[in-house]
């Protein structure tokens, strides 16, 4: 068992310790709930750049923040962000003496960072249409298309990387309005993991993040389309990408373990997984074949998907949609049940000894209003039955719950018949 603090400031900031007696190095993180399905047709993209421009020490506009941002990394420090559907985080792991200068560093994220000298701002412009670019012509986007054909092109459905033509003509005026009503104690959490001592560490977050302006938090409504439909892009070259989703529960659903369990046992568990058995061992039709799932506050997003040559579309299709038609039919055995039980916890654990690992799942958990405690992760994982996992397939493997999301130049009409459960 761990300790845990939960504490909230005056200005509405959210504080979440973490103490594990063992740890060498600490974790440190600012989780700020702006992602992309806060965005509409008119920003799509501004929250990724935002990211890239508020936590980049190269700002000439805010020097103490840059000397701070090149002492951490003299001290070793590793920092990194990410925007996500949800929010934008931040995050700096370090030895246990470099947490002062570590908070500082988010403090200015936080607070200071909102006035960008201008060949700066359109420098780190280039560089989010860069990634974003590269994102966009790669399979790599098929998890996002496949979101996007479940939900619609709002809310969860928004793709991170955004539009390129709105980031072209992003505005530091945007950027600065985003951060003005997003970039707010009461819409934030300050998390941090590792061998500290609670009352020090309070004390540094009161010093550093009490002068943080208390804003009232603008809750935005989510949206999303009223069925899943379908995404296509013709592309180009000789291999295409198909993917089969399914709209699936909320993180917090107690739903959630035995849908994550299931997604695994049909694709995600290795060269085991059902999926990549019929798919890639038995009949050699494709190399990269998977599931994946991505649970959110209110909803989830799960999906099977495997990259093949263009031509084998059809094949692969078949094969996926029959191993689900068999799931549906005899369920899922006791011995793969037990086997995901088994790799599931293993993966819990160990993501615990990683304070980085551990500080994201409690960071994300904050986001959707909820808290992290591995303990109660590994007995719902223990706690799931064969009779939860047969009811779960059949409330969400079927078609009116079920989008399609195509990369490639394949007969996407025939392909659209094939991946029926009639």
């Amino acid at each position: 068992m761990y300790d845990v603090i939960n504490a909230y400031m005056e200005n509405g900031l959210k504080v979440i310790l973490h103490r594990i007696p063992e740890a060498k190095t600490v974790s440190c993180g600012l989780w700020v709930n702006q992602g992309s399905k806060h965005e509409n047709d008119e920003n799509n993209g501004l929250s990724h750049l935002v990211e890239h421009l508020v936590i980049n020490p190269q700002n000439a506009n805010n020097y103490e923040y840059s000397e701070l941002a090149y002492r951490a990394a003299a001290e070793g420090v590793i920092y990194n962000a990410a925007t996500t559907k949800e929010c934008t985080y931040f995050y700096y792991i370090g030895l246990k003496n470099t947490l002062d200068i570590c908070l500082s560093c988010l403090a200015h994220i936080a607070i200071n960072n909102r006035d960008f000298e201008h060949n700066f701002f359109e420098n780190e412009k280039k560089v989010v249409l860069q990634e974003a670019t590269s994102f966009y012509s790669s399979f790599q986007q098929i998890k996002e298309r496949t979101s996007q054909a479940i939900w619609g092109n709002v809310g969860i459905g928004k793709v991170i990387m955004g539009n390129l033509r709105l980031i072209e003509k992003a505005t530091q005026e945007q950027v600065q309005e985003l951060l003005r009503v997003s970039y707010i104690p009461a819409n934030a959490t300050i998390v941090v993991v590792g061998n500290i001592d609670y009352s020090q560490t309070l004390e540094m977050i009161e010093n550093k993040f009490g002068k943080w302006e208390d804003r009232r938090k603008i809750i935005k409504e989510e949206f999303v389309e009223e069925l899943p439909s379908g995404y296509w892009n013709k592309g180009s070259g000789s291999n295409a990408v198909i993917s089969i989703g399914f709209r699936a529960p909320s993180y917090q659903s107690e739903y959630r373990t035995a849908t994550d369990m299931m997604v695994r046992i049909l694709g995600q568990s290795g060269l085991q997984a059902r999926i990549v058995q019929e798919v890639r061992m038995k009949r050699g039709l494709a190399y990269n074949v998977g599931g994946f799932s991505n649970f959110y506050k209110n909803r989830g997003t799960i999906g099977f998907m495997a990259v093949c040559d263009k031509n084998k579309t059809m094949e692969v299709a078949d094969v996926i949609m029959n191993t689900f038609f068999k799931v549906l039919t005899t369920g899922f055995t006791e011995e793969e049940i037990s086997r995901e039980k088994k790799i599931m916890e293993t993966s819990m654990l160990l993501s615990m000894e990683n304070t980085t690992d551990h500080l994201r799942n409690v960071g994300k958990c904050s986001v959707m209003e909820s808290n992290f405690y591995i303990e109660n992760e590994v007995r719902r994982i223990r706690s799931v039955t064969k009779e939860d996992l047969d009811s779960i397939a059949k409330r969400i493997l079927h078609e009116n719950n079920m989008g399609l999301a195509v990369i490639g130049d394949c007969e996407l009409d025939k392909l659209t018949e094939k991946v029926r459960f009639s």
